[in-house]
Protein backbone atom coordinates (compact mmCIF):
# COMPACT_ATOMS: atom_id res chain seq x y z
CA UNK A 1 0.00 0.00 0.00
CA UNK A 2 1.36 3.43 -0.84
CA UNK A 3 0.39 6.60 0.64
CA UNK A 4 -1.65 8.00 -1.52
CA UNK A 5 -4.00 4.83 -0.93
CA UNK A 6 -3.77 6.13 3.14
CA UNK A 7 -7.15 7.42 4.87
CA UNK A 8 -8.08 8.78 8.49
CA UNK A 9 -4.79 9.93 8.72
CA UNK A 10 -4.21 13.31 10.86
CA UNK A 11 -4.38 16.77 8.62
CA UNK A 12 -1.95 17.91 11.00
CA UNK A 13 1.25 15.96 10.06
CA UNK A 14 2.50 14.93 6.44
CA UNK A 15 5.92 14.37 5.64
CA UNK A 16 6.64 16.41 2.34
CA UNK A 17 9.75 15.13 0.78
CA UNK A 18 10.48 11.28 -0.38
CA UNK A 19 13.34 9.15 -1.31
CA UNK A 20 13.32 5.28 -2.63
CA UNK A 21 14.86 2.85 -0.90
CA UNK A 22 14.76 -1.84 -1.82
CA UNK A 23 11.96 -1.75 0.17
CA UNK A 24 10.04 0.80 -1.08
CA UNK A 25 9.23 4.88 -0.70
CA UNK A 26 10.16 6.32 2.75
CA UNK A 27 8.56 9.67 3.41
CA UNK A 28 10.67 11.79 5.35
CA UNK A 29 10.96 15.66 6.09
CA UNK A 30 13.45 18.03 7.92
CA UNK A 31 12.61 21.18 10.29
CA UNK A 32 14.22 24.05 11.27
CA UNK A 33 18.59 24.75 11.16
CA UNK A 34 21.70 24.03 13.04
CA UNK A 35 23.13 20.67 14.21
CA UNK A 36 21.45 18.06 12.86
CA UNK A 37 19.27 15.26 15.15
CA UNK A 38 17.80 12.50 13.43
CA UNK A 39 15.22 11.22 15.47
CA UNK A 40 14.05 7.64 14.99
CA UNK A 41 10.53 6.22 15.65
CA UNK A 42 9.45 2.76 17.34
CA UNK A 43 6.29 0.44 16.64
CA UNK A 44 3.96 0.29 16.55
CA UNK A 45 4.17 4.60 16.19
CA UNK A 46 5.14 6.52 13.51
CA UNK A 47 6.39 9.77 13.10
CA UNK A 48 3.51 11.29 14.42
CA UNK A 49 5.29 10.50 17.71
CA UNK A 50 7.59 13.43 17.16
CA UNK A 51 4.98 16.18 15.82
CA UNK A 52 5.24 17.72 19.66
CA UNK A 53 9.15 17.58 20.16
CA UNK A 54 10.27 18.47 16.40
CA UNK A 55 9.58 22.57 17.16
CA UNK A 56 11.22 22.43 20.36
CA UNK A 57 14.32 20.92 18.93
CA UNK A 58 14.18 22.77 15.60
CA UNK A 59 14.28 26.47 17.19
CA UNK A 60 18.16 25.57 17.56
CA UNK A 61 18.92 21.96 15.51
CA UNK A 62 18.07 20.92 11.88
CA UNK A 63 15.81 18.01 12.82
CA UNK A 64 15.07 15.11 10.47
CA UNK A 65 11.87 13.17 10.87
CA UNK A 66 10.98 9.98 8.57
CA UNK A 67 8.32 7.06 8.55
CA UNK A 68 9.97 3.64 8.16
CA UNK A 69 9.20 1.02 5.68
CA UNK A 70 6.23 -0.50 6.51
CA UNK A 71 5.02 2.36 9.07
CA UNK A 72 3.22 5.36 8.80
CA UNK A 73 3.16 6.97 5.13
CA UNK A 74 5.93 4.79 3.79
CA UNK A 75 5.37 1.93 1.72
CA UNK A 76 4.07 -1.10 2.97
CA UNK A 77 2.73 -4.26 1.12
CA UNK A 78 2.85 -7.97 1.12
CA UNK A 79 6.62 -9.48 0.86
CA UNK A 80 8.08 -6.38 1.85
CA UNK A 81 11.48 -6.87 4.00
CA UNK A 82 10.80 -5.37 7.39
CA UNK A 83 12.79 -7.46 9.44
CA UNK A 84 15.05 -5.90 12.10
CA UNK A 85 18.20 -7.04 10.34
CA UNK A 86 16.75 -5.23 6.91
CA UNK A 87 15.55 -1.86 8.32
CA UNK A 88 18.80 -0.94 10.31
CA UNK A 89 20.29 -0.54 6.31
CA UNK A 90 18.10 2.33 5.97
CA UNK A 91 19.92 4.52 8.43
CA UNK A 92 23.63 4.69 6.02
CA UNK A 93 20.42 5.45 3.21
CA UNK A 94 19.50 8.22 4.40
CA UNK A 95 21.96 9.95 6.23
CA UNK A 96 23.87 10.01 2.55
CA UNK A 97 20.50 11.10 0.59
CA UNK A 98 20.55 13.97 3.61
CA UNK A 99 24.75 14.66 3.60
CA UNK A 100 24.95 13.94 6.81
CA UNK A 101 28.43 13.01 8.92
CA UNK A 102 27.30 11.53 12.20
CA UNK A 103 24.73 13.26 13.68
CA UNK A 104 22.82 13.05 17.32
CA UNK A 105 20.67 10.25 16.68
CA UNK A 106 17.73 9.79 19.33
CA UNK A 107 16.23 6.34 19.04
CA UNK A 108 13.24 5.64 20.59
CA UNK A 109 11.50 1.78 21.38
CA UNK A 110 12.86 -0.83 19.00
CA UNK A 111 14.55 1.43 16.74
CA UNK A 112 17.39 1.61 19.34
CA UNK A 113 18.03 -2.05 17.64
CA UNK A 114 18.05 -0.69 14.79
CA UNK A 115 20.30 2.19 15.66
CA UNK A 116 22.92 0.51 17.41
CA UNK A 117 22.97 -2.12 14.69
CA UNK A 118 23.79 -0.04 11.91
CA UNK A 119 26.28 1.76 14.67
CA UNK A 120 27.71 -1.34 15.96
CA UNK A 121 27.46 -3.90 13.10
CA UNK A 122 27.44 -2.01 10.03
CA UNK A 123 29.84 0.67 11.17
CA UNK A 124 27.20 4.06 10.49
CA UNK A 125 28.98 6.95 11.71
CA UNK A 126 27.38 8.76 15.02
CA UNK A 127 27.64 11.87 16.86
CA UNK A 128 25.66 11.09 19.84
CA UNK A 129 22.69 8.51 20.76
CA UNK A 130 19.65 9.28 23.13
CA UNK A 131 18.49 5.89 23.57
CA UNK A 132 14.26 6.65 24.81
CA UNK A 133 12.15 3.69 26.53
CA UNK A 134 14.62 1.54 24.33
CA UNK A 135 14.79 -2.04 23.29
CA UNK A 136 18.11 -3.60 23.78
CA UNK A 137 18.36 -5.90 26.03
CA UNK A 138 15.71 -9.07 25.53
CA UNK A 139 13.38 -9.65 26.28
CA UNK A 140 11.35 -6.93 25.81
CA UNK A 141 8.69 -7.72 23.52
CA UNK A 142 5.43 -7.14 25.05
CA UNK A 143 3.64 -10.06 26.33
CA UNK A 144 0.16 -9.48 24.16
CA UNK A 145 3.14 -8.82 20.52
CA UNK A 146 4.75 -12.37 21.64
CA UNK A 147 1.65 -13.81 21.85
CA UNK A 148 0.75 -11.96 18.37
CA UNK A 149 3.77 -13.75 16.96
CA UNK A 150 3.06 -17.39 18.22
CA UNK A 151 -0.25 -16.79 16.59
CA UNK A 152 -0.06 -15.07 13.86
CA UNK A 153 -2.25 -17.24 11.65
CA UNK A 154 -4.78 -17.05 14.43
CA UNK A 155 -4.03 -13.36 14.27
CA UNK A 156 -4.31 -13.04 10.38
CA UNK A 157 -7.29 -14.56 10.49
CA UNK A 158 -9.35 -12.41 13.00
CA UNK A 159 -12.28 -9.78 11.64
CA UNK A 160 -11.07 -6.67 10.46
CA UNK A 161 -12.89 -4.77 13.74
CA UNK A 162 -11.73 -7.33 15.78
CA UNK A 163 -8.28 -6.31 15.17
CA UNK A 164 -8.49 -3.40 15.06
CA UNK A 165 -9.99 -2.95 18.77
CA UNK A 166 -7.27 -5.38 19.81
CA UNK A 167 -4.46 -2.70 18.30
CA UNK A 168 -5.88 -0.06 19.81
CA UNK A 169 -6.55 -1.54 23.21
CA UNK A 170 -2.60 -2.16 22.77
CA UNK A 171 -1.50 1.64 22.08
CA UNK A 172 -3.84 2.58 24.94
CA UNK A 173 -1.22 1.72 27.36
CA UNK A 174 1.46 3.10 26.04
CA UNK A 175 0.87 6.17 27.79
CA UNK A 176 0.89 7.17 31.67
CA UNK A 177 -1.98 10.29 30.51
CA UNK A 178 -5.02 9.25 28.64
CA UNK A 179 -4.69 9.99 25.30
CA UNK A 180 -7.33 12.39 23.78
CA UNK A 181 -9.26 10.38 21.13
CA UNK A 182 -8.19 12.19 18.16
CA UNK A 183 -4.28 11.37 19.16
CA UNK A 184 -5.48 7.71 19.88
CA UNK A 185 -7.19 7.87 16.33
CA UNK A 186 -4.01 9.04 14.43
CA UNK A 187 -1.35 6.08 16.50
CA UNK A 188 -4.54 3.97 15.40
CA UNK A 189 -4.63 5.37 11.36
CA UNK A 190 -1.33 3.31 9.91
CA UNK A 191 -3.24 -0.26 11.30
CA UNK A 192 -6.38 0.96 10.32
CA UNK A 193 -8.75 -1.18 7.70
CA UNK A 194 -7.91 -4.16 5.90
CA UNK A 195 -4.67 -3.58 4.10
CA UNK A 196 -3.92 -1.77 7.48
CA UNK A 197 -4.14 -4.35 10.18
CA UNK A 198 -2.30 -6.85 7.27
CA UNK A 199 0.48 -4.32 7.53
CA UNK A 200 0.50 -4.60 11.09
CA UNK A 201 0.53 -8.67 11.75
CA UNK A 202 3.50 -7.94 9.13
CA UNK A 203 5.30 -5.70 11.64
CA UNK A 204 4.39 -8.22 14.56
CA UNK A 205 5.63 -11.35 12.60
CA UNK A 206 9.17 -9.98 12.13
CA UNK A 207 10.03 -9.27 16.02
CA UNK A 208 13.03 -11.05 16.59
CA UNK A 209 15.04 -10.52 19.72
CA UNK A 210 17.66 -12.75 18.29
CA UNK A 211 18.96 -9.98 16.31
CA UNK A 212 19.04 -7.42 19.54
CA UNK A 213 20.49 -10.21 21.19
CA UNK A 214 24.57 -10.03 19.81
CA UNK A 215 24.14 -6.04 20.80
CA UNK A 216 24.25 -6.82 24.56
CA UNK A 217 27.93 -8.50 24.29
CA UNK A 218 29.14 -4.93 22.01
CA UNK A 219 27.58 -2.56 24.31
CA UNK A 220 30.80 -2.15 26.32
CA UNK A 221 32.65 -0.68 23.15
CA UNK A 222 30.04 1.86 22.63
CA UNK A 223 32.32 4.71 22.25
CA UNK A 224 29.87 7.16 21.10
CA UNK A 225 28.28 9.55 24.35
CA UNK A 226 25.00 8.31 25.12
CA UNK A 227 22.02 9.22 26.95
CA UNK A 228 18.96 6.84 28.03
CA UNK A 229 15.54 8.82 28.64
CA UNK A 230 12.82 6.64 29.77
CA UNK A 231 9.01 7.50 31.06
CA UNK A 232 8.64 6.81 34.58
CA UNK A 233 5.37 4.92 34.60
CA UNK A 234 6.87 3.27 31.26
CA UNK A 235 4.50 0.11 31.22
CA UNK A 236 6.30 -1.90 28.39
CA UNK A 237 9.67 -1.41 29.35
CA UNK A 238 9.62 -0.54 33.12
CA UNK A 239 12.15 0.93 35.18
CA UNK A 240 14.02 -2.09 35.88
CA UNK A 241 14.81 -2.76 32.15
CA UNK A 242 16.12 1.09 31.72
CA UNK A 243 18.15 0.01 35.03
CA UNK A 244 19.33 -3.16 33.23
CA UNK A 245 20.45 -0.86 30.12
CA UNK A 246 22.25 1.57 31.78
CA UNK A 247 24.28 -0.90 34.14
CA UNK A 248 25.05 -2.49 30.29
CA UNK A 249 26.55 1.24 29.56
CA UNK A 250 28.58 2.33 32.46
CA UNK A 251 28.49 5.80 30.72
CA UNK A 252 25.80 6.62 29.81
CA UNK A 253 23.47 8.61 32.44
CA UNK A 254 19.78 7.41 32.78
CA UNK A 255 17.48 10.53 33.25
CA UNK A 256 13.55 9.61 33.81
CA UNK A 257 10.66 11.53 32.65
CA UNK A 258 8.03 12.05 35.80
CA UNK A 259 4.80 11.29 34.88
CA UNK A 260 5.43 9.64 31.42
CA UNK A 261 4.69 6.27 30.11
CA UNK A 262 6.55 4.85 27.27
CA UNK A 263 5.26 6.85 24.86
CA UNK A 264 7.19 9.82 26.84
CA UNK A 265 7.27 11.54 23.52
CA UNK A 266 3.96 11.54 23.54
CA UNK A 267 3.11 12.43 27.47
CA UNK A 268 5.29 15.34 27.80
CA UNK A 269 6.56 16.29 24.12
CA UNK A 270 8.84 19.90 26.49
CA UNK A 271 10.72 17.83 28.61
CA UNK A 272 11.56 15.20 26.23
CA UNK A 273 12.73 17.94 24.06
CA UNK A 274 14.41 19.83 26.74
CA UNK A 275 16.98 16.40 27.67
CA UNK A 276 17.61 15.95 23.98
CA UNK A 277 18.80 19.74 24.04
CA UNK A 278 20.30 19.61 27.16
CA UNK A 279 23.02 16.76 26.49
CA UNK A 280 23.52 18.10 23.22
CA UNK A 281 24.67 21.19 24.83
CA UNK A 282 26.67 18.97 27.46
CA UNK A 283 28.63 17.90 24.80
CA UNK A 284 29.36 20.78 23.23
CA UNK A 285 29.02 19.42 19.79
CA UNK A 286 29.05 22.05 17.04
Amino acid sequence: MTTNELSGFPAGWALSRTVDSPQGTVHWDVFGSGPPIVLLHGTPNWSYIWRKVVPSLASEHQVYVFDWPGFGRSDRFAGQNISWDEQPRRLPELFAHWGLDAPMVVAFDFAAVFALRAHLLEGLDVGAFVLADAAVIPPFVTDFSRLARENIGTMRALPVHVAEGMIAAHLARTTHRPMAKETAAAYLAPWRGEEGVAAYWRVVARYDEDLAAPLVSRLDRLAVPTRLLWGEHDAWFPADKARELAAALPDAELRFIPGAGHFSPEDDPAAFAEEVRRFHRELGQP
